[in-house]
C-alpha cells in the first residue's frame, strides 16, 4: 500500500550527508530513501535489536522501523516510518543544543582534547552532569556499540540526543541508523567490493575507527550491547520483506552488502 501523506507536517533533518524528507502524519514519522537504502537500514537493525536485551537488561530503548511506499512530490518513493516516541510535553535535545544552552560549542571542547578516550569521558561525564542521567555514560557506550556493528557512520553531535520534559531529562530511544549498512550507495558505490568500503569506514562523532570508538568506551563503562551471533541465513530471511521494495534488479546486491557488513562487523564486536 501507497501512503498518501494528508498534512503538510513536512520537515527537512539535517545530517551530515545532507537534508533528508521527514513528515509527520497520523502518530508516525515518515522518512524518505535519500542517498540509497536508507528505509531498509532503519528496518533492518531494529529488526535485529529486537534479539538483543536492551529494553530486559538496561533502562534504555530503541525506535521500531517499517517499510513504507509513499507518494510524494506526484510520484512513489521508498523509505520508512515509525512511532512518534515524545510523550506531550516532550522535546530532543541534541547534544550540541545542549551544551549551547550552558554556552559551550562541543565540537570545539571535544577537539581540544587530546584523545579519543577523554573525549568519550568527557562527553560521557559532562553530559550525565548536565542531565542527571546517571547511566549516560553507559547509554553513550550503548550508541557506539551499534554503531560499530552495524557500521553507521552518520552518529555526528546532532545524532546524539536526550529528552527533556519542563526541566527533567530522560535517555532518548536510539534512532536514526539509516546510514548503516552501506546504504548510501552514493558515497559506497554498489559496484566496490564491500570489504574495501568496511574497512575504510570511520565512526563518528569523533571521526576514527568503529574499533577504536567501541572498545574505548567499554573499557570506561563496560559492555551494553547483548546481542546473540546473526548466521547469514537468519540475516536473509530479515532481508526479505525489506528488499521486496526495491527494484528487483538490486535486490542480490544489497542482500549481499548487508549480509556481508553484519556478519564482518559481528566479528569485531564480539572480540572487542
Amino acid at each position: 500500500m501507497t501512503v498518501q501523506f494528508v498534512t503538510n507536517d513536512k520537515v527537512a533533518e539535517t545530517s551530515s550527508k545532507g537534508n533528508q524528507e521527514k513528515w509527520r502524519d497520523g502518530g508516525r514519522w515518515y522518512k524518505l530513501d535519500q542517498f540509497g537504502y536508507e528505509g531498509l537500514a532503519e528496518t533492518m537493525i531494529s529488526r535485529l535489536l529486537e534479539h538483543s536485551r536492551i529494553e530486559t537488561d538496561t533502562p534504555f530503548r530503541f525506535v521500531r522501523y517499517r517499510m513504507e511506499r509513499m507518494n510524494v512530490h506526484g510520484r512513489d518513493r521508498n523509505g520508512c516510518s515509525s512511532e512518534d516516541f515524545l510523550r506531550p510535553g516532550e522535546s530532543i535535545i541534541t547534544l550540541s543544543h545542549l551544551f549551547k544552552r550552558e554556552g559551550l560549542l562541543l565540537k570545539d571542547v571535544l577537539t581540544r582534547l587530546s584523545s579519543d578516550k577523554k573525549r568519550i569521558a568527557w562527553l560521557a561525564g559532562e553530559t550525565a552532569a548536565l542531565t542527571g542521567l546517571e547511566q549516560f555514560p553507559q547509554y553513550l557506550t550503548l550508541l557506539f556499540e551499534v554503531d560499530a556493528l552495524f557500521l553507521n557512520d552518520d552518529r555526528h553531535l546532532n545524532n546524539i540526543a536526550v529528552l527533556e520534559k519542563g526541566g527533567r531529562f530522560d535517555y532518548c530511544p536510539i534512532f536514526d541508523n539509516g546510514a548503516g549498512l552501506l546504504s548510501n550507495v552514493q558515497m559506497a558505490p554498489m559496484d566496490i567490493d564491500p570489504a574495501a568500503l568496511i574497512r575504510s569506514a570511520k565512526a563518528r562523532p569523533f571521526n576514527t575507527t568503529f574499533n577504536r570508538q567501541a572498545i574505548y568506551a567499554r573499557n570506561l563503562y563496560g559492555p551494553q550491547l547483548h546481542i546473540p551471533k546473526f548466521t547469514a541465513g537468519e540475516l536473509r530471511y530479515e532481508l526479505e520483506e525489506p528488499l521486496s521494495y526495491y527494484a528487483q534488479r538490486d535486490r542480490g546486491f544489497m542482500s549481499e552488502r548487508v549480509c556481508q557488513t553484519i556478519l564482518t562487523r559481528q566479528k569485531e564486536h564480539n572480540k572487542e
